[in-house]
């Protein structure tokens, strides 16, 4: 008895893996663009913004400021520009700023938004590796490095805005104080580094691993 070998329907459902692949795929790539939208609304803010004493940056006293300029007001109504915020670091408040200096400054308020997006389109192939029953492989180990590199570049940038912006305030005046008091102050913050630093750790981990299965399976 001849068995016919008849084309599946046109209407069949798509296998389960599959959709939940795509799903997992279009909702990583709408976070992505909800971050980078995010992230530049908050930059729009701090560029467009015209009102003062809104924006501080990082700077640390010179020998030739007078004690006096801790109790001077930036003008009636608002306390001095130059502010403590620790042992060792001072903030210097900023009268309506440029556009450019703001977003230095305020650096962390979007920059992080951004991080998020790329560490959301790196993830996206290991997700998809996974899913496919694939986890160890070089590509996971590939873009656990990829995500180390995106990481280390945001520590750089927001370690290194706030000193620009804190050079173009002194330089444009922007304090209403005179820009020989002060001096730009490098505030980094170390935490990241021990993330990235686990990233690659991850990375060496998992091609180590990829390649020992491979060596396994050849013999």
């Amino acid at each position: 008895m001849a068995v016919l070998d008849l084309p599946a329907p046109t209407g069949a459902r798509r296998p389960p893996a599959l959709v939940v692949e795509t799903v997992v795929a279009v909702g990583t790539v709408f976070g992505a663009l909800g971050a980078v939208v995010v992230a530049a609304m908050r930059a729009r803010e701090l560029v467009r913004s015209s009102a003062g004493w809104m924006v501080a940056v990082p700077v640390w006293p010179t020998g030739a400021m007078p004690t006096s300029a801790w109790d001077t007001p930036a003008r009636q109504g608002f306390p001095s520009p130059v502010q403590p915020v620790g042992p060792h670091a001072v903030d210097l408040w900023l009268d309506r700023p440029d556009g450019l200096t703001a977003a230095l400054a305020g650096v962390g308020v979007w920059v992080s938004w951004l991080v998020v997006a790329a560490l959301l389109l790196t993830a996206l192939p290991v997700a998809r590796a996974v899913l496919r029953g694939h986890g160890l492989s070089f590509t996971t180990a590939r873009q656990a490095a990829v995500s180390a590199g995106v990481v280390l570049v945001a520590w750089a940038v927001h370690a290194t805005a706030p000193l620009l912006a804190a050079r173009r305030a002194l330089d444009a005046g922007y304090s209403g104080l005179p820009a020989e008091w002060f001096t730009p102050q490098a505030r980094p913050v170390w935490w990241p580094l021990l993330f990235v630093a686990l990233l690659l750790v991850l990375a060496g981990t998992l091609a180590a691993a990829t390649r020992a299965v491979a060596r396994a399976a050849e013999r």
